[in-house]
């Protein structure tokens, strides 16, 4: 049996090593598969594996393959892919693809707590049918490339997400005036069963703003920061980026003016339906 060394401990942990070992726990749940059973498939110690998918120990190349492989995920563009983010020496990059999506649905999945500055679009979690196919139509190049299955979990009490959007992503019909009027009441129910807290950002509101889409992330208790761009999803750790949307969440209006306001555009939304 394989035993992977615990590592001393460290203060800091590559942001790349943190996505990948949320990613690998997606994959492996995402296809029903018992960690045990994955240990003794591989004859690796079950300890190890754990500690992988919980970041707890340096992910090496050759480890990842293999599992990548009893995953599922064979071809060689992609494993190159995932474990060039497990190279602390290289930028933690992952160029726009359904599986770059599926990475970050798993650190979606791994983290206790979520806060997404969206400027345009609402993140992915809080989507729903028809607002999903919308967004899937415009950014289909995007999307291009074959799925794990992995999926972004919905908001729940204990999971709670905070979500800061300016005030352009209320007004803008994606899928139309029924698919919008759908979306925010969504929105409005996550925020009564206590999922979801809701923060409205004036667009005239001065101040220093990290630049949309913003997410801020816990898997496992590791900060990780995502920037996604036209390149990709960029991720990062450290206080800096944190400290910036502290500086958003500030400039936004207050909770009870933040429901006002969806609800203001859920009625415009649903009064303009054909």
């Amino acid at each position: 049996m394989i035993d992977i060394p615990r590592p001393a401990a460290s203060l800091s942990v590559p942001p790349g090593r943190v996505v990948v070992g949320a990613y690998l726990r997606g994959l492996r749940e995402s296809r029903g598969l018992d960690l045990k059973d994955v240990a003794s498939q591989l004859d690796y110690a079950l300890s190890s594996l754990s500690r992988m998918e919980r970041c707890e120990v340096p992910l090496r190349p050759t480890v990842v393959t293999r599992l990548l492989q009893e995953y599922g995920v064979v071809e060689p563009q992609e494993i190159r892919a995932v474990t060039a983010l497990v190279d602390p020496d290289k930028q933690h990059l992952d160029p726009h693809s359904a599986r770059a999506r599926d990475r970050l649905a798993s650190c979606w999945r791994a983290a206790s707590a979520a806060r997404v500055y969206a400027g345009h679009w609402l993140p992915p979690a809080v989507h729903t049918l028809d607002y999903a196919r919308a967004y899937a139509d415009v950014h289909r190049i995007d999307l291009h490339g074959p799925s794990t299955g992995v999926r972004f979990p919905p908001p729940t009490p204990k999971q709670r997400l905070t979500l800061l959007i300016d005030e352009d992503v209320l007004v803008r019909p994606v899928g139309g005036p029924d698919a919008m009027a759908g979306q925010i009441d969504y929105l409005q129910r996550l925020i009564e069963q206590g999922s979801l807290v809701v923060r409205v950002v004036p667009l005239n509101r001065p101040g220093t703003f990290v630049r949309p889409p913003f997410t801020q992330l816990d898997p496992y208790g590791y900060p990780l920061h995502v920037e996604t761009s036209a390149a990709g999803m960029r991720y990062s750790t450290g206080a800096e980026p944190g400290a910036a949307l502290d500086l958003v969440e500030e400039a936004a209006d207050s909770l009870a003016v933040g429901y006002d306001r969806l609800e203001a555009c859920r009625a415009t939304f649903a009064g303009g339906r054909s």
